[in-house]
């Protein structure tokens, strides 16, 4: 299992609860997204926007706009796989 699979599920597990969705208009828009790398260590306070992945299939890219512990607004890029299903294959 990636790094970037174990934090994309710590993220969206704690997500419901930290949710600010009065921030979410504009969260992040003025902050650049870094490319998330194995062992990257990330302090993630409250999570502020993240990519809804819920209806896409394979892997998908994913940012993640947050708060860390000092109250600074960061924003990462991963990949994952998408929440829905593959299309079922046609029978010939």
């Amino acid at each position: 299992m990636s790094m970037a699979t174990i934090v994309s599920a710590l993220i969206s597990s704690l997500a419901p609860s930290v949710f600010d969705h009065s921030s979410l208009q504009d969260s992040g828009a003025h902050v650049p997204a870094v490319e998330y790398h194995y062992g990257m260590n990330i302090d993630v306070k409250r999570v502020l926007q993240r990519t809804d992945t819920s209806a896409k299939t394979g892997v998908v890219p994913v940012t993640v706009v947050y708060e860390d512990s000092k109250g600074e607004i960061h924003k990462i890029r991963f990949l994952e796989w998408g929440g829905s299903p593959a299309a079922p294959a046609s029978v010939a």
